[in-house]
């Protein structure tokens, strides 16, 4: 029997970068090509099973996905509370999505009550992506990646680019973020058994 583990997510980042579709594929709800904007927050919740040190564990994942139009950033704050991890997501066809991720990971952080927390980035949409030289390489996405580890170190900020729409790396992302969010409970559980 698998151990359980509890972990509240938040997918974060602008308005239109495919947040709720990536949710809505993971959670296996398909893709439409609809756009309907989130009005403060939507909540979903599915099981995922990682192995650490030889053990299985059964991460309950609660997913919210935050609205990311300006109009909702004071509302949304309450919803970070007790988060143990984020989905930062951006467009690749749009590059101040990316350049706007900071600001995320800076709420992320201030208002989750639980400091600094493991971190995925995703660039989104990759089925959209074209040589068109506006468009976000992966070399991008890794220089914002290394830019917020060296700030954030704690956060052991990767990487992943996926499509919502064809489902390429869509459960990767959610099963790295449950397993690192997992790492992170135990270190700390050791931490806090060791002699002063």
């Amino acid at each position: 029997m698998a151990i359980k583990a509890l972990a509240k997510v938040c997918l974060l980042g602008e308005g239109m970068v495919g947040k709720t579709s990536l949710r809505r594929r993971f959670m296996g709800q398909g893709f439409t090509q609809s756009y309907m904007m989130t009005l403060g927050a939507e909540m979903s919740v599915k099981s995922v099973n990682v192995e650490i040190e030889g053990k299985e564990i059964e991460a309950k994942l609660t997913i919210w996905d935050l609205a990311g139009q300006p109009s909702f950033r004071n509302v949304r704050t309450m919803y970070y509370e007790r988060a143990k991890g984020g989905l930062l997501v951006f467009d690749v066809t749009r590059p101040p999505t990316l350049k706007a991720l900071s600001t995320w990971a800076e709420e992320l952080f201030k208002y989750s009550g639980e400091g600094i927390v493991p971190v995925i980035v995703i660039g989104n949409k990759i089925d959209l992506r074209s040589s068109d030289d506006n468009h976000l390489t992966s070399d991008d996405a890794m220089e914002f990646v290394d830019s917020l580890n060296d700030q954030y170190p704690e956060a052991r900020a990767i990487y992943h680019e996926t499509s919502a729409k064809t489902g390429e790396n869509v459960d990767k992302a959610f099963e790295e973020l449950a397993h690192r969010i997992v790492m992170t409970q135990i270190d700390k559980m050791k931490k806090r058994s060791q002699p002063i």
